[in-house]
Formats: structure tokens, C-alpha cells, sequence
């Protein structure tokens, strides 16, 4: 649900409730006019006693109101359309202040006997009028259309029951209903007889439903393509309004079948009760039983936050459960005294089951505890703590390497959650920062600060060491990042004696022979031996090599050709024991279809096949072409694979023997 900065006066504050009562007291007397034109021909009138109940609490008002309505034609079909023209005279009631251009709609509600039963519902167009004060409201003369029943034989009596007007006041929705108390009587009489064809038929849930979803109706018979109406009435049929139901997606097809739902409004629109849905499509109408029943807490109520503590900038999900439907939820941050932070507030209302989310934004350095009520109602008050902490973002880079156009994961801890995160390349010392050398990322940061994602930098970068640079929610970090078209990458970068490194690296020359040396500090060649590993069709390879020299400082990759390719990366010798080397891995684990991911191995068959393969949830192959590579002898690989199938959750890799190793990573596409 999407949350607001709060007015000045939020829902439910005196502010707002004084200005709510004041637009209702308009209210009092919009069922009425007075109308200096003769009675039409053949228009029943009556001039009953009415007892008007006024809307927000103003009372009730009782006295005459004249009925003047006319019915044509005087025949109709079973199931056939009535136009009605109403004049209404000025209500028992009055209103209590001035107002201009007031959305209104006004409405009367005819009892059937006689050839059919029920009620039907007479409405007129919205119109907009100007309300004075302490004078008879003046509501043009209006019409409209209602059907008879399918079902309807011989003469049907038609007997005012009430007028019903719907007013639209400081953005609520308003109804005032004038019941027929006394001294009512018929106003004309219309014949249904004829054939019209079976009537429509109409099923709605047998279950109570709540304000705000969605109620799925359905049924047969109606007018191929024409466009359904759906409206809430009262269980005798009368008061019918479309405005209680929200949205509709309701259709006809081309045989007559209705499908589709309306979304009633809330729970302040659709009190609890008994009711009955009504369909029209503007040549049949019909109606089914509806019972509404709003949500109701079964438990006390509870609120959560996503994180206790955080920086200033960060983004707290604020979540509860256990309210009233449809209430707003006010949420606003307090200082160690219990003072309110006016400016931190938010509010959201509950949703249909009692639940509700909202992002509080950590904005105040002395927020001390976040504080949640219901409708600014004392007796509803939850208060839970929360630690603004100080900045402490780290961010880095994994291989810190790329190629132009190549994506690299990133990650970090200690950022402000719930802030997109934004990436820029700068100069290696963090000068010069521009946006526009990261072409692509998907960077996000989790509830408990960790950052994480991948960058791509932009495929004119040029080859350097930069620093890239994040920002999020006025936090900021820097991690060294190499990109270049040709790299090598040491696992591990470090390591004791005797250490197995996997040296893997891209953008060499397609099945090149490349030669793998170990250096001293002074440029020459160390006493290990010399590795050598022709590289893929792809330009990639990897391969191990043994650090036993204690003067090692580095490791070195030349092509073996008249002008060859030199690559070096950094290795330090330490004390220690061998670590073990990781036997299967991705770079990046995560990115947009079209991502060139490079899968590397070790401890694979040496001079076997092996085959890469992209994975479904399901473990089935993906859309994306696999990649076979031939072992090395040390039992490692590097490959590139393009994932371009946005249903990859896996890279798998296969030895193609029998009985062949397997193993697998997830990846995400993002």
C-alpha cells in the first residue's frame, strides 16, 4: 500500500474531525427542492412524512417532502426498461453551512406490488450544485431508467419508499436517507405483459466477504457484449449505489456469460450486513444475496520493525497485524524525552486483513523509538525502540577485476536499508567520479544493511585501476576495481608454501599456448615450475600452478607468440597451512539476461569434456546454448556462458563420462 507524508492534521486529529463536521453539516437537507413547474400528465404525487437520518453525526430531521414522479410508458415487456422523471419537494431539513459546487447525486427507492415485488431504484446524474445556508436545498428535477422484474405479470403499483442523496464533501462520501414514515401511497402503475426471454442469472459468493476485495460474480443470459454495472443495494432491493463497489472488471462475452469481480469500497462505505449485488447491463439487470463482514482482530495488536538500528537515510519497514480494516495507521518517530518528531510521520491504511506495511525513513538523528496508533485513538498507542547508529558502510569488490562491458558482484554491510544504491567509476584516488562509466546495476541493499548486486562498467571504459564509488542514503564507499580487456585472477591471491593457486584469465588470445611463471621482487623467474594451458575459444582458461618459492611476489601469464601478451598478478607468501581451493565457481552470480558469466573448476577429470548448462527452478535445461571445455590436466577449467534465458536459476557443469562429476550454482537473474 503506498504511504504519505502526513498533512497538517492527520485522519482522525481534531483538526481533521472539525472540518469533517462542518462539510456534514451541510448535508442536513440534500433530499429535497422546491421546482415552480405544472404536474406533468399522468404524474402520480404524493406529499408523505418523512423521517430523514443525516450523515457524520448531525442528527435527524422529520416533516412532509412531496413525491411528484411520472412512469413511462405504461407497457412494458417481463424484464423490460421504465424511464421515471422526479421532482422532489424541499426536505424536512436544512443546511447549516454554505458550500460551493458540491458533487451530488440524488436517488429514490419504489416499493413493486401488485404484477411484481421488491424495490427498485430510480437514480439521477450526478450534478453539481451550490448549497446555501439555512435555505431549502434546490435539486433540479432528475431522471432515470430501472427494469421490472423478469419474472413481472399484469399491472405492477409503484409506492415511493425513500429518497436517497450522495454527496461528495472535503473528499468523503456522504448519504442522506429520507424514509417514508406516514401518508405515503401509490404514484402510477405500469403493465408488464409480453415475451422477453429468459432472464439473466447471477451467482455471487454464499460467504461473507470484506470491504475493499474483490468479489468474484458470474452468471448466464446477459446481453452479449454489452458492459455490466455492478451496485450494492439494501436486502429489500432498495437503495441501490454503484459508488459502493471501487473498481469492476466485470465482462460479457460474446454467448452471455459474465465474468470478472468488483472491488467493494471500504469498510467506512460498506458497513457490516446483509445486501444484495445487482448487475445491469442496460437491457437486463438481476440480483444476488451478499453478505459484507469487515475484518475483525482476533488477537491484540503487534507491530514489528525490519531493523532495530540503522543510520540516518535508512528505510525501515514498519509492519502490524491485528488492526481494524481499512483504518489509517499513523507512524511517527520520538526522541529519548518521548517527544513526537512531527517530520518523521507517515500513514498507511490497514489493509483487509487487519495487516499493514509502511517505509519509515530514519530522517532525524534523535529518533529513539518508532511509535504506531490506529486512527489517533490513545487506547491503540505501540511504541518499540530504535538506534540510529553511526555510518559504517564497507563495500568491495570480489576479483576486483572486469572487462569493458563485463558485470563484477559487489558487495557490502553497515548501508541504510530500503535506499537504491547508485554507482559511478572515479579516478583510482576517488576524484572525478562519473555515473556514466557504470552502463548497468543491479545493486540493492536488504532490511540488515548488507549490499549487494552487480555493477557493469560501461564498454568504452578504458584500461586503468579505478575506484568505484556507491552512494546510498547519504552514505558513501570506494573499492578498488582493475578493468581492463585482458586480466588474470589468483584463488587464492595468498597463501603458505606449497599453496595450489588457480590462475584464471580472460581475454587472452583464442587457443594461444600461454606460460605460467612464478616472480621475485626483482622481475626474474622463481625455482617453481613453469605451467603451461592453451586458452578457449573464448580467450579464457584456468589453470594451477604450485608456489614453493618463499620469494615469490607474484605471478605471471605470457602468450607464447612473436609479440606476446603479459599479464601479472600479485601473490603473498605467508605462514601457514595449505588452504583448500574452491572447486567450483561463478563471476558474477547474478545478472540481466545477456550477462557473460565465467564459470570456473578445479578437481575435475583431467582431459575430460566438460559441459556447462543453464538451469530452470525445475533442474530442466534452459533456452541457452551450453558450452563444452576440455580439462586440463591439473583437473581445472574457465569458460564464458552467456545467459540470455530469463528463467536461469543454475549454472550447471557436467563431466561428459559415464558416471561423470556434477556440480552446480545458483545464479540470479536480475
Amino acid at each position: 500500500m503506498f504511504a504519505h507524508r502526513r498533512p497538517t492534521g492527520r485522519p482522525g486529529s481534531p483538526a481533521w474531525r472539525r472540518a469533517v463536521a462542518l462539510g456534514a453539516g451541510a448535508l442536513l437537507a440534500w433530499t429535497g427542492t422546491t421546482v415552480a413547474l405544472a404536474p406533468l400528465a399522468h404524474a402520480g404525487t404524493i406529499t408523505p412524512t418523512v423521517h430523514c437520518t443525516l450523515p457524520a453525526g448531525q442528527g435527524e430531521a422529520t416533516g412532509p417532502q412531496t413525491f411528484d414522479i411520472e412512469l413511462t410508458p405504461d407497457v412494458v415487456d417481463p424484464g423490460g426498461k421504465v424511464h421515471a422523471k422526479v421532482k422532489l419537494g424541499p426536505s424536512p431539513a436544512t443546511s447549516g453551512l454554505s458550500l460551493n459546487d458540491v458533487p451530488t447525486t440524488p436517488s429514490v427507492d419504489l416499493a413493486m406490488s401488485g404484477g411484481a415485488t421488491g424495490t427498485v431504484t430510480v437514480t439521477g446524474p450526478e450534478v453539481t450544485l451550490d448549497v446555501p445556508s439555512g435555505k431549502p436545498i434546490e435539486i433540479p428535477p432528475y431522471e432515470g431508467d430501472f427494469l421490472v422484474p423478469a419474472n413481472a405479470s399484469g399491472p405492477i403499483t409503484f409506492t415511493p419508499l425513500r429518497n436517497i442523496t450522495r454527496t461528495k464533501v472535503l473528499g468523503s462520501n456522504y448519504t442522506t436517507t429520507c424514509e417514508v414514515i406516514s401518508g405515503g401511497g401509490p404514484i402510477g402503475t405500469v403493465t408488464a405483459e409480453g415475451s422477453a426471454g429468459q432472464p439473466a442469472t447471477l451467482i455471487a459468493p454464499t460467504t461473507a466477504v470484506r470491504p475493499s476485495t474483490a468479489v468474484a460474480l458470474s452468471g448466464s443470459r446477459w446481453t452479449a457484449g454489452a458492459t455490466p454495472v455492478p451496485s450494492l443495494c439494501a436486502a429489500d432491493g432498495g437503495g441501490c449505489d454503484a459508488g459502493k463497489f471501487a473498481s469492476s472488471s466485470l465482462a460479457i462475452n460474446g454467448s452471455g456469460q459474465l465474468t470478472g469481480s468488483a472491488v467493494l469500497a471500504a469498510a467506512g462505505t460498506v458497513p457490516d450486513g446483509s445486501y444484495l449485488v445487482k448487475v445491469g447491463d442496460g437491457t437486463k439487470e438481476t440480483t444476488a444475496p451478499l453478505t459484507v463482514r469487515a475484518f475483525v482482530p482476533d488477537g491484540p495488536r503487534a507491530i514489528a520493525l525490519s531493523r532495530g538500528s540503522g543510520p540516518v537515510g535508512s528505510v525501515i519497514a514498519v509492519t502490524g497485524s491485528d488492526y481494524y480494516q481499512d483504518r489509517w495507521i499513523n507512524t511517527v518517530g520520538l526522541d529519548a524525552t518521548g517527544a513526537t518528531l512531527d517530520e518523521t510521520a507517515v500513514y498507511v491504511k490497514s489493509r483487509p486483513d487487519g495487516t499493514f506495511s509502511v517505509d519509515f525513513t530514519v530522517s532525524d538523528p534523535a529518533i529513539a523509538s518508532i511509535q504506531v496508533d490506529e486512527a489517533n485513538d490513545p487506547a491503540t498507542v505501540l511504541t518499540t525502540p530504535f538506534t540510529v547508529t553511526e555510518a559504517t558502510a564497507t563495500l568491495s569488490a570480489g576479483t576486483a577485476k572486469v572487462k569493458p562491458g563485463g558485470s563484477i558482484a559487489v558487495s557490502g554491510d553497515g548501508w541504510p536499508s530500503g535506499v537504491t544504491p547508485a554507482a559511478a567509476l572515479c579516478a583510482a584516488d576517488g576524484t572525478g567520479c562519473n555515473a556514466a562509466g557504470i552502463s548497468g546495476s543491479t545493486l540493492r541493499i536488504a532490511a540488515n544493511g548488507s549490499l549487494s548486486g552487480t555493477v557493469t562498467a560501461a564498454g568504452s571504459t578504458a584500461r586503468g585501476v579505478y575506484a568505484l564509488q556507491v552512494t546510498a542514503g547519504g552514505q558513501q564507499a570506494l573499492t578498488q576495481l582493475t578493468v581492463a580487456p585482458t586480466f588474470v585472477v589468483l584463488t587464492p591471491a595468498s597463501g603458505p608454501r606449497g599453496t595450489s593457486v588457480t590462475v584464471i584469465g580472460q581475454g587472452f588470445a583464442k587457443v594461444a599456448t600461454v606460460s605460467i611463471t612464478g616472480l621475485r621482487a626483482d622481475g626474474s623467474k622463481t625455482s617453481d615450475s613453469v605451467r603451461t594451458k592453451v586458452v578457449g575459444l573464448d580467450g579464457a582458461f584456468s589453470q594451477t600452478f604450485t608456489v614453493n618459492a618463499a620469494d615469490t611476489v607474484a605471478i605471471r601469464v605470457r602468450e607464447v607468440l612473436v609479440n606476446p601478451r603479459t599479464e601479472t598478478a600479485a601473490f603473498t607468501v605467508q605462514d601457514g597451512t595449505v588452504p583448500a581451493g574452491a572447486s567450483f565457481a561463478l563471476s558474477p552470480p547474478e545478472g540481466p539476461p545477456g550477462t557473460v558469466v565465467q564459470v570456473t573448476g578445479r578437481g575435475f577429470a583431467p582431459v575430460a569434456t566438460v559441459s556447462v548448462t543453464g538451469r530452470t527452478a525445475d533442474g530442466k535445461q534452459t533456452a541457452d546454448s551450453y558450452v563444452t571445455r576440455v580439462i586440463g590436466l591439473d583437473g581445472t577449467f574457465a569458460l564464458n556462458f552467456t545467459v540470455r534465458d530469463p528463467a536461469t536459476k543454475a549454472i550447471r557443469a557436467c563431466e561428459v563420462l559415464v558416471n561423470g562429476k556434477t556440480v552446480q550454482q545458483l545464479f540470479t537473474v536480475s
